[in-house]
């Protein structure tokens, strides 16, 4: 699997952490996909972090709770798959009625990743969704009877600044200044800037490790 990395730059004065996420494609209720922010690191103004990560992709499933104020998703169980050949699974309970991911197997449309949910019920509330690099990108809540089908963007994810930690709902119609930052095998490491005057850009990056600037 290629591997990508990502440094983000703070020339600003403004305090808070970079956070990586993707923007699913529309669909309808109730397979309405909540994005969450995949990764994050707090980056103070003068500083930079840097993101590295697999383009390994999964199903995943797990609780989205409120936690000082914030909403936040905790995955429990993670299942490597693959979009163009084993990209789809069940979600149903076991004997003892636990929740649980099983036949993963191959037939849904290339790209994709779907979860067939099976009647089940859980004495809490459950999401599934798919990961990158082993880290949720979003997820939708459990339906009985339900067929859920995902698109990952595997070569490209979004970078916003603000206050952000990993597994946080991330609201997409708030967000206003943003980037979007593409990879390939031939260029797999990219370099973010918020600029003094509290920009996120794109900048070139080299071969080496980027200065500041």
């Amino acid at each position: 699997m290629p591997e990508y990395r990502l440094t983000c730059i703070n020339n600003s004065n403004l305090h808070g952490s970079f956070a990586l996420y993707q923007v699913p494609p529309q669909t309808p209720a109730p397979s309405r996909l909540t994005s969450l922010a995949w990764l994050a690191r707090p980056a103070a103004p003068g500083t930079q972090v840097r993101f590295s990560w697999s383009t390994e992709v999964g199903f995943i499933w797990g609780e989205r709770g409120t936690f000082g104020g914030r909403t936040a998703f905790t995955s429990y169980q993670y299942i490597a798959a693959d979009p163009d050949r084993e990209n789809v699974i069940d979600f149903t309970s076991d004997s003892f009625g636990a929740p649980t991911f099983q036949n993963l197997r191959t037939g849904g449309a290339q790209g994709t990743m779907s979860i067939r949910q099976l009647s089940g019920s859980f004495d809490f509330p459950i999401h599934l969704g798919i990961a990158v690099g082993k880290s949720p990108i979003y997820t939708v809540d459990f339906n009985a009877n339900v067929l859920s089908a995902f698109t990952p963007h595997r070569h490209r994810c979004w970078v916003v600044f603000g206050s952000y930690s990993v597994g946080e709902t991330i609201d997409l119609e708030a967000l206003t200044n943003i980037q979007i930052v593409d990879f390939s095998q031939t260029s797999p490491s990219q370099r973010v800037v918020l600029t003094p005057e509290n920009i996120l850009q794109q900048a070139a990056a080299p071969n080496a490790d980027p200065p500041f600037g």
